[in-house]
């Protein structure tokens, strides 16, 4: 375990930076305040409102029961939400929309009205409003059903998103080293002023009136990092040995934040303490979530782990998995996972 110092760069602003490619998975002085174009009972675009395709039924979804339930279409499952009724949301990507399983089994799709809005990140709010991110626009899908977005002014792509603990959204862009903020009543996102230079991956609520995120360096070589932002736009950046490649995070059971790296698992404490699990014979980890027994689980393409308080790594197969995307932990034992290229989700239970 090391100790890591943080580190800060000079301010930068979105204008002149790099691109960096977008992650399948999948996981914000004055404001540059950008153009909303979603008010509350309307849609944000031109053309056809945002609208619920007809529930289809993929069978009651039994309380420990395994089990895998196809996704219409080629949804491309990049992320999850349990809600704490056993409702499941499913942020899909490639079909530009949200699924709905509810726990009787039946799949109501919410699409997005040009169908490729690349929808990525999802995340429940406490009042039951479901927010995520799409190519160039920050959404929610209201209780009642309705879909309300709102367009970035300037080219933008979030991807990962978190309900922070003021109970606004808070997101990653991959295209700017920054984090945004959409408030919790009007929606209307804005961009926090940056103190950092590397942009944003995965984002998680902290335990300390905080929000986390992994950073990956843009140019071969350079030094990745773990940084955190206060509710009132306070940057810190903790570097990371270059390869790192920290991915998914989230917070733990133990209090501190845990993150998938090239080989492994990271952990980070709130004081910027940082160790490393290897795990080993397996393909890079690349979700990660707390789960039962106080452990730390993940997923890699086709398998579940967990790591033990006392660090021993176990690793199950996940039967005719292809490339798992998502898991979230189910309360009363096992998990529902995502397979971005099955186009499924699946009920998992490993063996005792």
């Amino acid at each position: 375990m090391r100790n890591m110092s943080p580190r800060s760069a000079p301010r930068r602003g979105p204008a002149g930076t790099a691109a960096r490619p977008r992650h399948w998975a999948v996981a914000c002085a004055a404001l540059l305040v950008l153009a909303s174009t979603a008010a509350d009972g309307r849609n944000a675009k031109n053309g056809p409102a945002d609208s619920p395709v007809p529930g289809m039924s993929a069978g009651a979804l039994q309380q420990g029961a395994d089990s895998v339930i196809p996704l219409p279409g080629n949804s491309a499952a990049a992320s999850l939400a349990l809600a704490p009724d056993g409702t499941l949301w499913v942020a899909e990507r490639d079909v530009g929309g949200v699924a709905r399983i509810d726990p009787s089994g039946t799949i109501t799709q919410y699409r997005l009205s040009e169908g490729q809005a690349q929808v990525s990140g999802i995340a429940r709010a406490g009042d039951g409003t479901v927010w995520f991110t799409a190519l160039g626009q920050i959404g929610r899908l209201h209780p009642d059903g309705r879909i309300t977005r709102a367009d970035f002014d300037y080219v933008e792509d979030p991807e990962g998103i978190t309900v922070g603990p003021d109970g606004a959204a808070w997101f990653t862009t991959t295209l700017h080293p920054a984090i945004g903020r959409a408030d919790a009543t009007t929606g209307q996102p804005s961009i926090m002023p940056s103190t950092i230079d590397l942009p944003a991956d995965s984002i998680t609520t902290g335990p300390d009136q905080a929000v986390w995120f992994s950073q990956v360096a843009k140019e071969p070589g350079g030094s990745d990092g773990i940084g955190r932002v206060s509710i009132k736009g306070r940057y810190t950046s903790w570097p990371l040995p270059p390869g790192t490649a920290p991915h998914n995070i989230t917070a733990g059971p133990d209090g501190a934040l845990w993150f998938t790296q090239r080989g492994g698992i990271g952990r980070i404490t709130v004081r910027g303490e940082v160790s490393s699990f290897p795990v080993p014979q397996a393909e890079r980890p690349n979700c990660v979530a707390a789960g039962p027994e106080g452990a730390v689980w993940f997923t890699t393409a086709t398998k579940v782990g967990r790591l033990a308080p006392s660090g021993k790594v176990t690793l199950w197969s996940v039967p005719g998995a292809v490339q798992l995307s998502a898991l979230v932990a189910v309360p009363g034992g096992g998990f529902w996972l995502a397979d971005s290229k099955a186009d499924v989700v699946r009920r998992f239970s490993p063996p005792r």
